[in-house]
């Protein structure tokens, strides 16, 4: 998956422009007196067919960042361009998905405005909202309320009625938020499915890094409404701009300038991830390109595929952390708290931060 992530992006980047571009984005709101800033330099490219995720703290700007990218608020300063032309206001090629639905509005009810301003007659709409729903999927029964459809599939009828209305560009608002988290996965696989099926790009905005990370060919990261890094998901993940971003996007240990100093020979903060340190027995052969470190076993967590395991360092007296895989590779050494060990992990998975 990663592999495809990168190789997309460099075919999407040699070979075509951006489908939408917003640059230094902007936006205040409240009275003169008492203006909060939402947005102080968003910058986004998304290109044709590609997935983006917009990933942030609440309050980072991403909800006011897919508002005014639809139109429904004007910035106060930045550009939104869509093939290098500003987007005339109320139009149609660029979809925000809600589920706001009327209590009493059928499926029928939801998808026949979009289809009518495209020119579908009255004796048409049945056969049209018919095949519309076969390309969405799940739902069959025109004549069903679509507030009693799940939060799943009033997602999956909320794109399908923008991809009617002819939008080339769909931007969802942290959509899996009401469903159950057994079900994200599939409801990921059907956000896909649905996106293929009627070709338009995709704009989701999320606070989950997992959803960012498997969802979007490329990820942006906003944080108090800047873009801070904007990559694919292995370059987010892999070499996070900062702290923040490191923290954001996954599970990390920050090793401060003090413990840095001793065990990286250099005064920084360093990042590593938790599943790039492993626990290696007595008489280990240190490779050059290798960090070792010692220190003691506080707790082991098993978490099922994996163990977190919560190793204090003599260094400093930092605490760690390492995520093993429960199917034991035949260097590992059994653990438990209490248990003096070693620790390692490539010098390259060590990222610098200023």
């Amino acid at each position: 998956m990663v592999g495809t992530h990168l190789s997309y992006l460099q075919q999407l980047e040699s070979a075509l422009p951006p489908l939408l571009t917003v640059s230094s984005l902007g936006k205040s709101f409240g009275s003169r007196s008492h203006r909060l800033t939402a947005l102080d330099g968003v910058d986004l490219t998304l290109y044709e067919h590609e997935v983006l995720t917009l990933l942030g703290p609440a309050g980072s700007g991403k909800s006011a960042t897919l508002a005014l990218v639809a139109g429904l608020e004007k910035p106060d300063h930045g550009q939104i361009l869509l093939d290098g032309q500003e987007v005339p206001r109320g139009s149609s090629v660029i979809g925000l998905a809600d589920t706001d639905f009327g209590p009493r509005q059928s499926v029928r009810d939801v998808l026949a405005p979009a289809l009518k301003a495209r020119g579908v007659g009255r004796r048409e709409m049945d056969d049209e909202v018919a095949s519309l729903l076969k390309r969405i999927g799940p739902i069959d029964d025109p004549e069903l309320r679509a507030v009693e459809l799940s939060p799943a599939h009033q997602l999956l009828l909320a794109m399908g009625r923008e991809a009617a209305a002819g939008a080339q560009v769909v931007l969802l608002d942290d959509p899996l938020a009401p469903v159950e988290h057994p079900l994200r996965e599939r409801v990921q696989d059907e956000i896909r499915v649905v996106r293929e099926e009627f070709g338009f790009a995709l704009v989701i905005a999320t606070r989950d890094a997992q959803q960012a990370l498997s969802l979007g060919d490329r990820i942006a990261v906003l944080w108090e409404g800047r873009t801070v890094q904007s990559g694919p998901p292995l370059e987010i993940y892999e070499r996070p701009a900062n702290e923040s971003v490191a923290e954001l996007i996954g599970a990390v240990n920050l090793l401060g300038p003090a413990v840095s100093v001793q065990l990286l020979a250099q005064t920084a903060t360093f990042s590593v991830r938790p599943e790039k340190i492993r626990v290696v027995g007595e008489g280990y052969p240190l490779a050059a390109d290798e960090v070792l470190a010692t220190g003691t076993v506080q707790r082991v967590v098993y978490l099922g595929a994996t163990s977190r395991i919560t190793v204090r360092l003599d260094a400093e007296g930092a605490e760690i952390q390492v995520l093993r895989l429960n199917s034991a590779a035949p260097e590992d050494i059994p653990v438990q708290a209490g248990q003096p060990v070693t620790v390692v992990w490539p010098r390259r998975h060590a990222v610098r931060f200023a």
